[in-house]
């Protein structure tokens, strides 16, 4: 079945009505979707149709376990009837699609204008007119034998019998950057192939070589790399290869991490450090562009219909999303159709931790966080009469060095010349160096910065203590990272010297104690589905990590150490792809199901999984982290189809988005979805959740139930045993009571399916339990139109007394315009922001009695395409600014909501878009008092532990074109708990 998705504007995040405190950088007060009316503008646009994509058409989806067979005549016969429609629609409205699908989503893309827009999204054969929306890419030696894969002990000998099979049959396609085809990891496999009849029983792609105007930049596939596209819907190719080839490095990393050749030689600056092995070494490889510095939504929705089209059995994506409420959107629709086809989607979790929220949070998709593994990399830098360790990978070197505001134009702000910011050095002073920078800006911006300018290396030292240096990164020049202490006296040694230079040893690994969670990898909870499921779902290497690159930007290596979720998500895809060698009926949702109940959750000293000097928690690991071995023998799976997957859908906010689906399959609570963690966001009292498991072992097993209840909780199993022949499944009811765990406060256990024989385990298939109690369910959000109007809200309680409901507004937006240009795609440095040519700043003062204080941008505001960015400050009075929150999606819905009683510096930064561009704000200072135009009845209600309670809410007399905030304030005997923002625009 088809999921039909609608774009939505986004109103903004729920805030308590007097929270005590600002949040680091807004933990506490999370953006949430509202449903208002698009506003459209000219711009780029993915039209869907209302017919069935070829994946989920009840005549040509694929069984259970099974693939599209595409040759079959149904699935021919139905293309050529959605062809026809298609056509039919195109002709009527006079438009010119730059791109069509059928597979996984029915429809195609147009660069149109409001009106034809407007005039589509009104027609009965169009389901949706989705505005495009730009994504980003997230971004050991040998990784593979701390997976437990490698050696005559693992997962490759045990399960394939030699790693030159494991993975054979498997197709991985890869959405990124595109491919460089000569790397030595995707070298041609030796002939004849095992497996090249299951190859070619399902590969229908090819290899398109490209059209550019230097043949040097066009590529060959071989028996590895089986197929390569690229998709460049808008025509943002102009300055880059046409063709598969990769300009970035970033696709032939996850490419050749998750499926790269068994053990190939690896040489960095000319010295040779060892091997490195895909996860899926006999995989193949299929390589689809669809990133040109952004990666636009028109050209993910094609590559991941030609990868389905072609065969591919897994997909990796190392593209972030929106970390917003709005998990339903025109690339999440075409994952749910490749996943309906049989396909297993790993995506990155993003690069925005500790404090954000983690990208891909529908469930349909494999969601991976990023953390250490056991090897890194040190070198000795010798300076003067010192010698210190430093991290990083490369050969030896002998450097003359200046610190970066010596290398700096004259005139430049010495802060920013210090972080070497984009555009400070002078490549007459730069030229032939090592480089000094205060780290401050991402180690590529940097290396990108000194090698345009002609310099010769990156030494990084940090701004603060923060321990050893610890970040091995390969970019366009060397990188070496020294700590806080050796990094002052370095750089003060560099400043004494008339003709100083530093000389440093080839990096050797070593070991290190893993894993720990990466500080990067953004983390739960997510917004989506009102916090009621669990994102990640797993973690994975995804810090240095060594794997192909392209070495036309790596200095002319072929391998090169990267870090980000982005490194992380294609070992997981890789593993997958192992799954689906070993076991080629096990559906996406089965594969999950086996990662993530064998995943352990401690490092390799037996200690909990650590992030910043703390226990991690399933909202920085998921499950835990991926265990290579322990994988394959799962005992039981949590499955799923895509019909729950839309009742999912049903029970979030965003059921809008499918509600003729919904009316017809009904909905389930986002906690009641067969998933393999266990998520209650908002527990009054008591909560009853039920899962069912399902026997893949090739034997009959008797399964006990082991619980570790979360603190202060009670958790008991109306089933604590069952016995399953192959293939019978068992369903269980845990009850989960509060007993003393405070409110409003996340706690975390477990549930763990155990088989043994006599004293020996044979599996434990175990499932995360986290769950916050609360005084009051209610709604974090609302939002409706018209100037005057009335509404009910309904929640449950968890207390016994007295519920008091008032009312804080409404207030209509302060709307600000500035004239942005020149977007750049640059980071924003957050940690010394300033005004540049599209960036603005705007200050605001705001009084301590305010119920919250919201900072906004919409996309309905702005031409398609446009993606805005909001950075947010507090200002002391000696001027200091201090980040206090940030909303930093794709697109330009962007909201930030934050306490009264504060100067604050809210920053505008264009990051993509058009020039100029005509860039809104709208600011809202909710004032902790009725304005008397919004109501609630009863004010007073008597409510008891888990029983319903509904309020009445009526607005009137609100003026007609602007955009109205406030807050339904709850209280329990009186004190204050809880609070759900209205949004109204009229």
């Amino acid at each position: 079945m088809p999921l039909v998705v609608v774009a939505l504007t986004t109103v903004g995040g729920s805030a308590s009505a007097q929270p005590a405190a600002l949040p680091e950088v807004t933990p506490e007060y999370l953006k949430e979707a509202a449903t208002l009316p698009i506003d459209y503008t000219d711009g780029h646009y993915i039209v869907q149709l209302a017919s069935d994509p070829i994946a989920t058409n009840e005549a040509t989806a694929p069984a259970e376990g099974e693939t599209i067979d595409f040759g079959a005549n149904e699935v021919q016969d139905y293309r050529e009837t959605l062809a026809e429609e298609r056509e039919t629609v195109i002709d009527a409205y006079d438009v010119d699609a730059t791109a069509t699908f059928d597979t996984v989503l029915n429809g195609f893309a147009a660069n149109l204008t409001a009106a034809e827009a407007e005039e589509l999204a009104a027609s009965d054969e169009v389901a949706a007119v989705i505005p495009e929306t730009m994504y980003q890419t997230t971004g050991a030696i040998d990784t593979t034998d701390y997976l437990d894969l490698s050696g005559w002990g693992g997962a490759w000998m045990e399960n394939f019998g030699s790693p030159r099979y494991a993975g054979e049959g498997v197709i991985v396609g890869v959405l990124d950057t595109g491919i460089w085809p000569e790397n030595p990891s995707l070298a041609p496999l030796s002939e004849p192939r095992p497996d090249q009849d299951v190859i070619d029983a399902k590969w229908n792609g090819e290899c398109v070589t490209g059209e550019d105007e230097d043949p040097a930049n066009n590529i060959e596939c071989n028996n590895k790399l089986i197929g390569a596209r690229y998709f460049d819907t808008w025509g943002y190719a102009e300055d880059g290869f046409a063709s598969p080839r990769d300009q970035d490095g970033h696709g032939t990393h996850t490419a050749t991490t998750a499926a790269g050749n068994y053990r190939t030689s690896v040489k960095i600056d000319g010295e040779k450090v060892g091997t490195m092995s895909g996860m899926a070494p006999a995989a193949r490889v299929a390589a689809y562009k669809v990133c040109w510095g952004g990666c636009p939504g028109a050209d993910l929705v094609a590559g991941i219909e030609a990868a389905v089209n072609d065969g591919v059995d897994v997909i990796n994506f190392s593209i972030g999303s929106t970390g917003t409420p709005e998990f339903v959107d025109a690339v999440s629709l075409a994952f749910f159709n490749a996943a309906a086809a049989g396909v297993f989607v790993a995506a990155s979790a993003g690069n925005d931790g500790p404090t954000s929220t983690v990208d891909h949070q529908e469930p349909w998709v494999t969601t991976v966080g990023a953390s250490s593994h056991d090897q890194t990399f040190r070198s000795e830098l010798d300076y003067g009469d010192e010698e210190i360790t430093v991290a990083g990978l490369f050969g030896e070197a002998e450097w003359p060095v200046k610190n970066a505001v010596d290398a700096a134009f004259d005139g430049t702000d010495a802060t920013a010349a210090a972080r070497c910011d984009a555009g400070t050095l002078d490549p007459a002073k730069t030229e032939g160096f090592a480089i000094i920078c205060v780290r401050g800006n991402t180690f590529t911006a940097n290396a990108g910065q000194i090698a345009a300018a002609g310099g010769l290396a990156l030494i990084v030292r940090d701004q603060s203590e923060r321990g050893a240096a610890n970040v091995v990164t390969s970019q366009a020049v060397p990188v070496v990272h020294v700590g806080y202490e050796d990094g002052l006296a370095l750089a003060e040694w560099v400043g004494s010297e008339e003709s100083p230079e530093v000389e440093v040893e080839t990096a050797e690994q070593v070991e290190q104690n893993a894993p720990s969670m990466a500080a990067f990898s953004s983390n739960g909870p997510g917004l989506a589905a009102e916090q009621n499921l669990l994102k990640p779902d797993i973690t994975a290497p995804g810090m240095e990590v060594v794997a192909g690159i392209t070495p036309d930007n790596h200095g002319g290596n072929d391998y090169a150490a990267l870090q980000g979720t982005s490194m992380s998500s294609p070992h997981i895809a890789g593993l997958a792809a192992l799954l689906k060698s070993a076991n080629p009926d096990w559906s996406p949702m089965a594969v999950k199901s086996a990662i993530m109940t064998t995943a352990y959750q401690t490092d390799q000293n037996g200690d909990p999984i650590q992030r910043g000097g703390a226990d991690a928690t399933p909202f920085d690991f998921g499950a835990g982290h991926v265990d290579g071995e322990e994988m394959f023998e799962p005992g039981l799976v949590y499955e799923s189809s895509p019909t729950e997957w839309i009742q999912y859908i049903c029970g979030t906010p965003e059921a809008s988005k499918v509600q003729s689906y919904c009316d017809e399959l009904g909905s389930i609570d986002p906690s009641q979805l067969n998933y393999a963690s266990i998520t209650v966001a908002e527990l009054t009292g008591s909560y009853e959740v039920t899962r069912t498991v399902t026997n893949v072992a090739d034997k009959k097993g008797t399964y006990k139930a082991e619980i570790t209840a979360p603190a202060g909780f009670e958790v008991s199993s109306d089933v604590t045993s069952f016995t399953l022949k192959p293939g019978e499944s068992a369903t269980y009811t845990l009850t989960i009571t509060r007993t003393d765990a405070a409110f409003d406060e996340w706690s975390f256990g477990d549930v763990t399916w155990v088989e043994k024989k006599g004293i020996r385990t044979v599996h434990e298939v175990r499932s995360p339990i986290v769950v916050k109690p609360v005084q009051l369910a209610a709604s974090d959000e609302v939002s409706y139109t018209g100037a005057s109007g009335s509404a009910t809200l309904s929640g449950a309680s968890g207390f016994d007394g007295t519920l008091g409901a008032s009312v804080s507004g409404l207030v209509p937006s302060e709307v600000k315009t500035a004239t942005l240009t020149d977007p750049d795609s640059s980071t924003f440095p957050s940690d010394a922001p300033v005004e540049n040519s599209h960036a603005v700043s705007y200050e605001f003062t705001t009084p301590e009695d305010a119920a919250l204080v919201r900072f906004a941008t919409f996309d309905a505001d702005h031409a398609s395409g446009t993606d805005l960015d909001l950075f947010v400050y507090t200002k002391d009075a000696d001027g200091t600014l201090t980040l206090v929150g940030n909303s930093a999606s794709g697109g330009s819905n962007e909201t930030v909501t934050l306490p009264g009683g504060y100067t604050f510096v809210v920053f505008v930064d264009e990051w993509a878009g058009p020039s100029p561009l005509e860039a809104k704000l709208h600011a809202w200072v909710v004032p902790g008092a009725d304005e008397g135009n919004l109501a609630v009845d009863p004010a007073e209600q008597a409510v008891a532990m888990g029983d319903d309670y509904s309020v009445g809410l009526t607005w009137s007399g609100l003026a007609e074109g602007q955009r109205f905030l406030g807050t339904v304030d709850y209280a329990a005997d009186g004190e204050a708990i809880d609070s759900t923002v209205v949004g109204i625009a009229t």
